[in-house]
C-alpha cells in the first residue's frame, strides 16, 4: 500500500506541470485551456485531441510533433510526441540531458556514431524504448511511417555534428 501511494504522489507532481509552451514562440497544448489553467488537475488525453504542429524548426522538414506535457524549451519534465514520415532521416547529433525515446508505431532505426550509417543502425519496432546519457552521438531514420514519443527532462536541445545538417541554418 505504501508503495501505491509513493508512486500516485509521483504522477499526481509529474501531472501538475502546465503546458505554457514556447520553443519558437506560443505552441498550442494539447491540453485544453480549461485543463492548462487549473496546474492540480490531471490530464487524459487521447489521439483526437492531440495538437499537431509542423516542426520543430531543430529537426529537418517534414516531421509533425505534439507536445503532451510540460514545455520542452524550460527546464523540467516534458513529454511530446513526433510523427516521422517513412524514409525520414535525423543526421548525427547529440543532445545536452538524457533522451527517452518510445517507439509508438512504425520502425525506428537508431546508430550510434558520427556518421549516418543506417547499415549500423538498429531496428527498433513499435514498443521499443531506449534512452541514451547526454553527449551521446547517435542518428536515426523511419521505416514507414513512424510516431515516437521522448519524455525527459528539458531543455530540450538538438546538436548536429556537422554544422550543414542542421536545417535551422537553412531557415
Amino acid at each position: 500500500m505504501r508503495r501505491f501511494a509513493v508512486v500516485a504522489l509521483a504522477l499526481a507532481t509529474l501531472s501538475c506541470a502546465r503546458n505554457e509552451l514556447a520553443t519558437t514562440g506560443k505552441l498550442e497544448s494539447a491540453r485544453s485551456q480549461d485543463a492548462a489553467a487549473d496546474a492540480h488537475q490531471h490530464a487524459l488525453l487521447r489521439p483526437e485531441q492531440l495538437k499537431w504542429q509542423d516542426g520543430p524548426p531543430s529537426l529537418p522538414p517534414g516531421a509533425r510533433f505534439a507536445v503532451l506535457e510540460g514545455d520542452p524549451s524550460k527546464e523540467g519534465f516534458f513529454a511530446m510526441r513526433l510523427k516521422l514520415p517513412a524514409g525520414y532521416k535525423i543526421p548525427p547529433h547529440t543532445h545536452p540531458n538524457v533522451e527517452r525515446v518510445t517507439v509508438i508505431s512504425g520502425t525506428l532505426h537508431l546508430g550510434m556514431g558520427e556518421t549516418f550509417d543506417q547499415s549500423a543502425a538498429v531496428a527498433l519496432p513499435a514498443g521499443s524504448y531506449t534512452f541514451m546519457p547526454p553527449g551521446m552521438k547517435h542518428f536515426a531514420a523511419a521505416e514507414g511511417d513512424t510516431e515516437i514519443q521522448l519524455a525527459t527532462i528539458g531543455p530540450w536541445k538538438i546538436n548536429y555534428l556537422n554544422s550543414a545538417d542542421d536545417p535551422r541554418q537553412k531557415r
